[in-house]
């Protein structure tokens, strides 16, 4: 049997926003800026002190002019080269989340599917998603929820026809109060059954 075609097998879709969670991805985002300029920080205290403490350790007029040339050269492709990094990696984050939070939304529409008593929704995730363990196990439930579904309405049209069968066969003669009461009970419940298909 041939195999299908990438195109067949992965439905094609494209989020329509890259911030699903805007809260969620731009604090991430933050975050790992943050955390990005503390660690740079930290290396720029690394570069910069070893020469401040070679400046301030030399008494040589032209070799602190050099060391300082040496600083601001450093300061001025440093930093900038920073925020840049910086920036590109919190921007980055937002897209790497994405494949996160996106199929998290979806999953949690489907679960609010089934909570609203649509058991047919199912979590579809793109090749690229995270997440992808959780899909099968909400789409597993949803089968499974199917079938229970199924397998009540079905218990359901036996006991209708059981009930009928019931009727039918005391129709004439004299039942006590305590059956007749029990039968109109019955009746209840099974009224507020879903109809079998």
């Amino acid at each position: 049997m041939a195999e299908p075609a990438v195109a067949e097998r992965w439905p094609k879709f494209r989020r329509r926003k890259v911030l699903i969670q805007p809260w969620y991805q731009l604090r991430v985002a933050a975050t790992i800026l943050l955390f990005i300029l503390g660690y740079s920080l930290l290396l720029g205290f690394l570069m910069f002190y070893p020469l401040q403490q070679e400046f301030a350790a030399t008494a040589n007029p032209e070799q602190q002019f050099w060391i300082a040339r040496q600083v601001l050269e450093l300061h001025k492709r440093f930093w900038p080269a920073v925020l840049v990094v910086a920036t590109l990696v919190a921007v980055q984050s937002i897209f790497v989340t994405h494949r996160v939070v996106g199929p998290a939304y979806h999953v949690q529409r489907v679960l609010d599917g089934f909570a609203a008593g649509n058991c047919g929704m199912r979590v579809r995730l793109r090749r690229w998603d995270r997440l992808k363990e959780l899909e099968m196990a909400v789409n597993a439930l949803g089968d499974a929820l199917v079938q229970r579904e199924a397998s009540q309405r079905e218990d359901t049209g036996r006991l209708r026809a059981a009930m009928a069968d019931l009727k039918a066969g005391i129709g004439g003669t004299s039942v006590p109060t305590e059956v007749q009461q029990a039968l109109i009970k019955m009746e209840g419940i099974l009224a507020e059954l879903p109809e079998p298909n």
